[in-house]
Parts: C-alpha cells; structure tokens; sequence
C-alpha cells in the first residue's frame, strides 16, 4: 500500500508539473498570437519558474527582436530603393525628351533620304517605347508609395472609352485586329481621369500588344455598379495566367522583350483604388479582363 501510495503520489505531482508547463505554453501561445495580430515590438512576457520555458521564451524574443530588425532594415532598404526608382526616372526622362524632340525636328525635314526616315522611325518608335516604360515605373513607385491623390469627378464613360479606342485605330487596324463594339450609351460614372485613363491605356495596350485577329469591348451600367469587359484573341494560349499581375512578371506572347510587367499589375491596383475589381480569364487562346465598380459617392 506504501509504495502504491508513493506512485499516486508521483504520478499526481507528475500531472501537476505537466499541467503548470502547459499552463506556461498556453500563455506563450496567447502572447505570441497579439505580437503576430498586431504587429507590434512587444516581446514574451513571462514569469515562469520552470527552466525550460523561460528558455524557451528567451529564445523566441532572440527571434522576436532579429525579426523586427529585418523588418526595419527591408522598409528602410524599400524607402531607399522608391526614391531611387524616382530620380532615376526622372533624370532618364529629361535626355528622352530632348532626344525625341530632335528626332521629331529631323522628320519633319522633307530633304532626308527614306533610309535615313526609316532610322529616324525606328529610333522614335523605341524613345516611345521606354517613355511609356518610365511612366510605368513612376506610377509603380507612386503606388507603392502611397503618394496618388485620387480626384474624383462624374465623367461620360462611354464618351471617354471611344475617344481613347478612336485614338488607337489606326494601330489596331494596322495589325489587323477587328475590333467590335458593344457600348452602352451615355454611362455616367465617378472616377478619377487620369488613373481611369491609365487603366484604359494599359488594357489597350495590352490588346494591341497581344492580340490577334479579333477583339470585343463591352460597357455597361446602371445606378449601383459599372462594367467592361474586354476579350481579345491570342496567338499562343497563356502558360501562367494566375501570375499576369505580377509585378514585373511578363510571358512573351509577341516574341518580345518590351513588355515591363507592370501594365496589369497597376490596372488592378488602380482600380482597387477606384472601388473596383480586375478579373482575368483565359481559354486557350481566347483572353478576358472584366473591371466591375461599385457606385462611390463624391
């Protein structure tokens, strides 16, 4: 009876230590959920008397506190890194004007032999090519800096799409895609112009980037939310359509290198922004974006 007495009594401190180290995990456990909930500096605050958990909350705030150093240094290191995004960006862009403004000036010079034209051409046609880059980039890091004012105003949607998509004719008909329309009239609705046009610009481009043979552009509204689709086709399917808005991601669908990556990435970001929403679909060689927007008071 002794000795049986002895293992109770064992086995009862036994379940005591146990339930007072789980009682210590429990609290280590509750603590860590508020520092990863809040994303605060605090660090494990525990007053155990058992050695095993005191080192083990030693060592978590050792992590806790590399942790936090890490995280300072990378929003340091992503500070650096906009601000040199910024000024190289517009230290790039003055030499591209001026080098383009040369370049208009020699066109227009009636006594230029057409090889030489035809240089002239290409050389603006790639000076184009990497202002709209730049516009990107500085968009990008204005995003990323949280630096875009909206200004929102009521504009004719309808109105604005057709003037943009009139602008872009002759280059879709050039590369013989037939463009249909189907444009619901007078759609009124709250924007800011200059992000709502970037996103127009960016989802045109990509069609006349991309596209191939036919493309069909949809409007439509009503008091509470506003919708476009765009559908085009393609000349080869998409391997990872899941990854398009990606920053800096990109698939060569047009055997290229000229595309940044970041035209979607920033039509969905902006249109966030705008209380609205990017859809991508793809079959085969059949590519879709559709933007919904919810009704936005002024």
């Amino acid at each position: 009876m002794m000795i049986l007495a002895i293992i109770v009594i064992i086995l009862l401190l036994l379940c005591g230590y146990l339930l007072f180290v789980l009682f210590d995990v429990k609290r280590v456990i509750s603590q860590l959920n508020v520092i990863i909930q809040d994303s605060t500096n605090q660090e494990l605050n525990l007053h155990s008397r058992n050695f095993l958990v005191k080192d083990l909350a030693h060592k978590v705030n050792l992590l806790l506190n590399k942790h936090q150093k890490s995280e300072q240094q990378l929003y340091q290191l992503k500070g650096e890194q906009d601000v040199a995004i910024h000024n190289i960006a517009h230290d790039l862009r003055t030499p591209l004007t001026v080098a383009s403004g040369y370049t208009q000036v020699l066109l227009k010079n009636t006594t230029i032999q057409n090889d030489d034209r035809q240089s002239l051409e290409r050389i603006e046609q790639n000076l184009n090519n990497v202002a709209k880059h730049l516009d990107l980039l500085l968009m990008y890091n204005r995003l990323n800096e949280h630096k875009l004012a909206l200004n929102f105003q009521k504009i004719n949607v309808t109105n604005f799409l057709q003037e943009m998509i009139l602008g872009m004719y002759e280059a879709l008909t050039s590369k013989k895609i037939e463009l249909k329309l189907n444009l619901q009239s007078n759609c009124w609705w709250v924007v800011d112009h200059d992000a709502f046009q970037r996103i127009l610009q960016n989802i045109l481009g990509n069609i006349l980037e991309h596209g191939t043979a036919t493309a069909t552009i949809t409007l439509k509204s009503d008091d509470q939310r506003l919708w476009l689709k765009f559908e085009n086709s393609l000349a080869q399917p998409i391997r990872n359509p899941d990854r398009l808005t990606n920053r800096f991601y990109t698939e060569d669908l047009a055997r290229k290198s000229e595309n940044a990556g970041l035209g979607l990435y920033i039509t969905e970001k902006l249109a966030k922004l705008m209380n609205g929403t990017m859809t991508i679909q793809t079959k085969k060689t059949n590519f879709t974006i559709e933007l919904a927007f919810i009704k936005k008071n002024l």
